[in-house]
């Protein structure tokens, strides 16, 4: 399935200019709905007391982490009108749909990813790990939701927020969120097998939703990882994305730099990946899919800012039609997820400490196996759990 979201960027706002956007035509806009990020030095709950008595309506997002502080709105037509007395705001964009990273669909044939990762040459038969195996850690699934009941996860799958077009609804009606949170951490699939797996749903049961959406429950894990005490023990998964869009890289390296590691797709439409959001911002961990030869998926997207390789093709993994339902697809989608795993696998490794998402995302680089895909145009690396088998 290709992803897509599009952007309908700002440009700054200054004192001395007027509030403008850029006037690009998305390719699926939603109608007078807006993302608005403010400036650092905005006091969040003054702006938004004026933004209602300017439009008549409150915002339906407010986004306060990291360093990315803003708001979205809906049913305004002229929002740069509307808003143009607000110095505060630094840029608006359109919000958009956005799609699940997944593509195909395959009736339970064997899964290899597991074993790749924990191997250094291709061929191996068994999943070799430390058996901490990410326990004491988190793993924020950015998504569908999360079929919490399934068997192969134990228990440690719990419903965190909901920000999808599915308000009321708060359990996974696609598949595609179980399925990563499967092998995220789930006993059988599962990288992590002993990491507690926490549902964000932003994206309803026909795998789309709102930028909005995606980016408030950005701001629901950032923030929920630090209120709970749980900075350091924390990753998020982020499998869907879209092409380039300034405000989505913008809300992901906010997150990075409050301290939680994000593993994000790479995008499905075979092309460099400079050209994708969130995929292209420099602190997301961005993961390209290889399928069982070691081969570059076709669909994958690639390129210089691809940051790991991770098994994408064919995978098996949890999913929703009963508690021990499984279904096996393909796409940068299922890559993520195993290196969402391999975060929340290392941070619960006793006397490992990193100083954040970023220096996490530099260890996984370090530990990958060099030079075993036939690969042009990216960094050759291919995750790896380094627990030092051949």
């Amino acid at each position: 399935m290709r992803s897509i979201f599009a952007l309908l960027a700002a440009l700054p706002a200054v004192l001395t200019a007027p509030l403008t956007a850029r006037q690009d035509t998305p390719e699926e806009p939603i109608a007078n709905s807006w993302i608005v990020k403010l400036r650092n030095d905005a006091i969040l709950p003054d702006i938004l007391t004026q933004v209602t008595s300017l439009v008549g309506v409150e915002p339906t997002h407010q986004y306060n982490f990291g360093d990315f502080k803003g708001f979205s709105i809906a049913g305004v037509s002229d929002v740069v009108g509307a808003l143009s007395s607000l110095t505060a705001i630094e840029s608006i964009e359109q919000d958009q749909i956005v799609r699940a990273n997944a593509i195909t669909r395959q009736a339970n044939p064997p899964s290899y990813g597991l074993v790749r990762i924990s191997h250094r040459k291709n061929g191996a038969s068994d999943y070799v790990y430390d058996d901490s195996a990410g326990a004491g850690t988190y793993a924020y699934i950015i998504d569908t939701g999360i079929y919490t009941q399934h068997n192969d996860f134990n228990g440690r799958a719990t419903f965190g927020a909901n920000f999808s077009p599915e308000e009321n609804d708060n359990n996974d009606n696609n598949g595609h969120g179980t399925h990563v949170a499967g092998t995220t951490g789930s006993a059988t699939y599962g990288v992590a097998k002993k990491t507690n797996l926490i549902a964000v749903k932003v994206l309803g049961g026909d795998g789309s939703g709102a930028l909005s959406g995606v980016i408030a429950g950005i701001d629901y894990a950032a923030n929920d990882a630090v209120s709970k005490g749980r900075a350091g023990k924390s990753v998020g998964n982020l499998s869907l994305g879209g092409i380039l869009s300034p405000m989505t890289n913008q809300a992901v390296t906010a997150a990075v730099r409050q301290g939680l590691f994000l593993a994000v797709a790479a995008g499905n439409s075979g092309l460099p990946t400079i050209t994708a959001s969130p995929a292209s911002a420099p602190d997301v961990c961005t993961v390209g899919a290889i399928d069982s030869s070691d081969a570059r998926a076709s669909f994958s997207n690639f390129g210089l800012l691809v940051d790991v390789f991770a098994p994408g093709v064919d995978i098996i993994s949890t999913w929703i039609d009963g508690p021990n339902d499984t279904n096996t697809i393909s796409g940068t989608s299922m890559a993520s997820p195993h290196v969402a795993g391999l975060g929340a696998y290392l941070l619960g490794l006793p006397g490992k400490n990193y100083q954040g998402g970023k220096a996490l995302c530099g260890t996984i680089k370090d530990l990958s196996t060099k030079n075993a895909i036939p690969l042009p145009l990216s960094p050759n690396r291919l995750a790896y759990n380094g627990n030092g088998a051949q």
